[in-house]
């Protein structure tokens, strides 16, 4: 008869959401409503600080005005060009692996807002190495700046070639279909098989999890492109609000890291419904499917080689036409349009799906 160690009472009674098995096995609809408490969470902890300092006098109507700027370039970062590319390509990556994550964007948006947070007490501490960081013309800056373009470019261009294989799958299937259309496709018809796909896929193997995902988000943002933003906010509001309490201007932080949290989380799930709706009847969908997958990995692509470009001309100095070409690209305004495609094309084919099976019960 096995004896039970001392310690595996604890391991057993642990709670299911402290491990990633544990939350990986708990319903969809309750792991979304865990993401929008944490969502949640934040907004009351940013909004309670600003109240606290409005409360406390030294703070008046600038820096509840500063704090709605803060909430408003949190909302707007999250629709940048690479946060939409990088939780599109990572949330198809694990659709076709067979996982439902349904936080994905909330902990892209954790890890790169986990450096914002960071930044924001050390400058209201009055760190020197933060001011450092911050001026672009500094070593730390400049270093910093080589490990989140790196990691942001090299990751979007991996996962979007591993999607690569989820796409050139789902084009067989179509040649397929188009020489027998009454072919009937088994479950996980367009999860990746081969050598080829092995291959593609291999690199990003180990990233299985939610938690991976804040380690990229985490990495991506030590270039302090938000960072800087919120860090140059808080030191002009502690100049023009002299007497104010330090907690009080760590609402700035929050404020900006409960708005970009609720972009991104709100677009992971957006995408991940779109791919697993793809997913659901690959014989119906599939024309749906090479569109949406064909456009995210289009996003990933370039959004990775302007990465790697800008890394190239401005931090290492490397230069041709092409590296500039790519460095110069604005996308200033590209994820407004990548999430509204999305989102027109997810609507128009629920409408169109709907029809269909309407005229097929009549």
């Amino acid at each position: 008869m096995s004896r039970t160690t001392a310690a595996e009472p604890s391991v057993r009674h642990r709670h299911p959401l402290l491990s990633a098995e544990g939350r990986a096995a708990q319903p969809f609809g309750r792991r979304v409503r865990a993401a929008f408490v944490t969502i949640a969470v934040l907004h009351v902890v940013g909004l309670g600080l600003l109240g606290y300092g409005v409360a406390s006098g030294a703070v008046g109507a600038v820096t509840v005005g500063a704090a709605a700027f803060a909430y408003f370039r949190g909302l707007v970062h999250s629709f940048d060009f690479d946060h939409i590319s990088m939780i599109d390509n990572s949330t198809r990556k694990f659709v076709a692996e067979g996982r439902d994550p349904a936080s994905v964007g909330l902990a892209f948006s954790l890890g790169h807002s986990s450096v914002v947070v960071a930044t924001g007490v050390l400058v209201i501490s009055g760190a020197g190495f933060v001011q450092v960081a911050l001026d672009e013309s500094s070593g730390a800056a400049r270093v910093l700046g080589i490990v989140g373009l790196s990691v942001s470019g090299v990751y979007l261009l991996l996962v979007a070639v591993a999607n690569l294989a989820t796409f050139g799958q789902a084009l067989r299937l179509r040649r397929a279909l188009r020489a027998d259309p009454g072919l009937v496709l088994p479950p996980g018809a367009l999860t990746p098989r081969g050598p080829a796909a092995r291959v593609m896929t291999a690199p990003l193997r180990r990233v299985r999890h939610p938690r991976h995902v804040y380690v990229v988000g985490l990495l991506f943002s030590l270039g302090f492109d938000t960072s800087s933003q919120i860090g140059l906010l808080m030191v002009t509001a502690g100049a023009a609000l002299a007497g104010a309490p330090a907690a009080s201007l760590l609402c700035l932080p929050f404020l900006f890291t409960a708005a970009m949290t609720l972009g991104d989380t709100s677009n992971g799930l957006m995408m991940l419904r779109l791919y697993r709706s793809a997913d659901e009847d690959p014989a119906r969908k599939i024309d749906y499917n090479l569109l949406i997958t064909g456009v995210s990995i289009g996003s990933g692509l370039l959004v990775g080689s302007i990465a790697v470009a800008t890394l190239l001309a401005d931090v290492l100095g490397w230069r041709t036409a092409l590296v500039d070409a790519l460095a110069a690209t604005d996308t200033t305004y590209a994820g407004f349009w990548l999430a509204g495609f999305f989102a027109l094309v997810g609507v128009s084919a629920l409408l169109l799906w709907r029809r269909s099976r309407a005229g097929r019960t009549v």
